[in-house]
């Protein structure tokens, strides 16, 4: 015999093995599957699991949430300020959201310590980023270790912008109160004539005026106080920067006032302007040294 034919002859006693076993199993299954049809018993049976295993297919979190967590408390915390860790003097930083929302799953002992100490926080780390829009996660913080926690939203779309620094002069803008006139006061004398603002590109280049905010209401005759600064777009609109220093001494004197009241008047405005210098020269030091510390 030709060893092809033989080949062939081989293979053909093997498919039809493999078909008699095939038939020998599809049978038997057919013989089960009519007993099971034709029992009013086995096909209420076989209901009862199919339904059972569709049931748990569907809710299987849910069950073995409850299973295995029979005593799990949920609770709910919500606008949690944002905090956020920047270089704030080199970026500004825009998108992200001034809140996020907790929730918080364990058991009953720890949820009463949750609700007890009320120090859950969120925090948005971006001190490894640059410039450009970035994903960043919101991060919980100030809850037991044995707690399941999710924040809401839990990740955001930042972006960082960078700041630069530009010298603007300063124009005093005296309001006046009820009752009084401003032609009754000459031109308040400012304790510095311009200052920095640290903002982005596009903020710099909206500026058109940095305005200190010389108010009389309230004062009588010639005065000496501490007005911050704001600036303005060429709409008149205020627009957020960082201004440094953020107050200047003002000093404001009558148009018929005597030279010896201007005297005293410029002599306050000194004292109260080394007074403010000190001060800011303290809050940067403290600054600095917790800048240093962390």
């Amino acid at each position: 015999m030709d060893p092809k034919e033989k080949k062939q002859g081989h293979v053909q006693s093997f498919l039809a093995s493999l078909t008699r076993v095939l038939r020998h199993i599809t049978g038997r299954i057919s013989k089960l599957f009519d007993r099971v049809i034709y029992s009013d018993k086995l096909s209420l049976i076989a209901s009862l699991v199919m339904a059972l295993m569709i049931c748990i297919s569907i809710n299987y979190q849910d069950l073995s949430f409850r299973l295995f967590n029979k005593d799990a408390v949920t609770l709910n915390l919500a606008a949690i300020p944002v905090e956020v860790l920047v270089d704030d003097n080199t970026y500004e930083v825009s998108g992200l959201p001034n809140t996020a929302d907790i929730t918080v799953e364990g058991d009953a002992a720890d949820i009463q310590l949750v609700r007890t100490q009320n120090s859950a926080s969120v925090t948005a780390d971006l001190r490894s980023l640059s410039e450009g829009t970035n994903t960043v996660s919101l991060d919980a913080a100030g809850l037991p270790t044995g707690v399941n926690v999710r924040v809401n939203p839990s990740t955001v779309q930042v972006t960082l912008a960078k700041k630069y620094t530009k010298t603007f002069f300063i124009t005093p803008d005296l309001i006046v109160g009820t009752g009084q006139s401003i032609n009754a006061y000459n031109k308040p004398t400012l304790s510095s004539r311009s200052v920095t603002v640290r903002a982005t590109r596009d903020k710099l280049n909206a500026i058109r005026a940095i305005r200190a905010i010389v108010d009389t209401s309230g004062n009588e005759g010639g005065f000496v106080a501490e007005v911050p600064l704001v600036a303005y777009d060429s709409q008149g609109k205020q627009v957020n920067v960082s201004i440094n220093p953020p107050t200047v001494t003002a000093t404001v004197t009558l148009v018929n006032s005597s030279s010896s009241t201007n005297s005293a008047l410029s002599e306050q405005a000194s004292q109260k302007e080394a007074e403010r210098q000190a001060s800011e020269a303290n809050l940067e030091a403290s600054q600095t040294l917790g800048k240093n510390a962390g």
